[in-house]
């Protein structure tokens, strides 16, 4: 509770900072030059952070295979569930509907100026990939004892710059009065994607529906729903602690591919939880600024599911 609170802060001062620096009309470009290079310092240190970890090295055999198939089921649900839901409440591909669509189709325009998506995926590839064989190889100690307090203090800087891009577009309140409520009930998709891909899941690995349930209830927060487990399988634990860390990995890969080919709204939905934090300025890099407020609700609203749900199937 304490970092989701200073995450809303920071990107809060964030929105507030733009708001005016907008008042200048100035072009305010290098946010987004500054965001890039704080997202290849993030994914570096994230990187190194599992090549340092033994359990998780040590959990790339057996458990780490059944994890990514498991992953690959919850999330390939939850994309199908998003795609399903955005278009019966009218959003298009690219998040907008009502007056936003109409006036987006009127003047023929389409998606608007996004940097380079595919450099910025072998960006988040490249940087994730070095992250991870430094870990392993060279890193030490000293340092990788420090990566979660850098980590956090990177994810601040990433979430003010987000807070100022909203800021200096300006469109929030517009952007919340087109989607109205709606912007709440995706989360809960995700959650209903979440159990309908663990129980299909369960029926080809080597595990029940309620232990799949036990796995996928994390959402992608493997510090809290791992420990949660541990009482109640060790094995389970171990399987949820690596589908959740592969779920935030294969969520910062696929973010900006989602967004370019198949829509905004579906881009956030792959990491989980981790939309409020560690994604959510990869989601506004590949999208704009309403969808970074929509991944940061999804977020939070499944981060606070997650200690309620891992509690519920351990005890059915």
């Amino acid at each position: 509770m304490t970092y989701l609170l200073l995450y809303l802060a920071v990107t809060v001062a964030g929105y507030f900072i733009g708001a005016r620096l907008k008042k200048q009309n100035k072009s305010w470009k290098w946010v987004g030059d500054l965001q890039t290079l704080v997202i290849i310092i993030l994914v570096f240190l994230m990187g190194s952070r599992i090549g340092a970890s033994d359990e998780i090295v040590s959990s790339l055999g057996t458990i780490g295979l059944i994890s990514f198939v498991f992953t690959l089921i919850v999330m390939l649900v939850t994309v199908l569930a998003f795609t399903i839901v955005r278009r019966l409440m009218g959003f298009d591909r690219y998040g907008r509907r009502g007056e936003a669509r109409k006036a987006a189709a009127e003047s023929g325009s389409g998606e608007a100026a996004k940097p380079k998506l595919n450099s910025l995926t072998l960006i988040i590839v490249v940087f994730v990939a070095v992250g991870i064989a430094a870990g392993y190889l060279f890193l030490p100690d000293g340092f990788i004892a420090q990566v979660g307090n850098l980590l956090t203090i990177t994810l601040c800087m990433l979430l003010v710059l987000v807070g100022i891009d909203i800021g200096t577009e300006g469109t929030l309140a517009k952007n919340f009065k087109s989607a109205g409520w709606r912007v709440v009930v995706f989360p809960f998709v995700s959650i209903g994607a979440m159990m309908l891909g663990s129980v299909i899941a369960s029926l080809f690995l080597p595990f029940g529906a309620q232990d799949g349930l036990c796995i996928g209830s994390g959402l992608g927060w493997y510090s809290l729903a791992s420990a949660m487990l541990v009482d109640y399988s060790l094995q389970v634990s171990a399987i949820s602690f690596m589908h959740n860390v592969i779920r935030e990995v294969i969520g910062i890969l696929l973010i900006p591919v989602c967004a370019r080919h198949l829509g905004y709204i579906e881009c956030y939905c792959l990491p989980g939880a981790s939309s409020m934090d560690v994604c959510l300025p990869l989601v506004e890099k590949a999208t704009d600024s309403s969808i970074a407020v929509y991944s940061f609700v999804n977020g939070v609203v499944l981060s606070a599911a997650v200690p309620v749900l891992v509690s519920i199937f351990m005890s059915i």
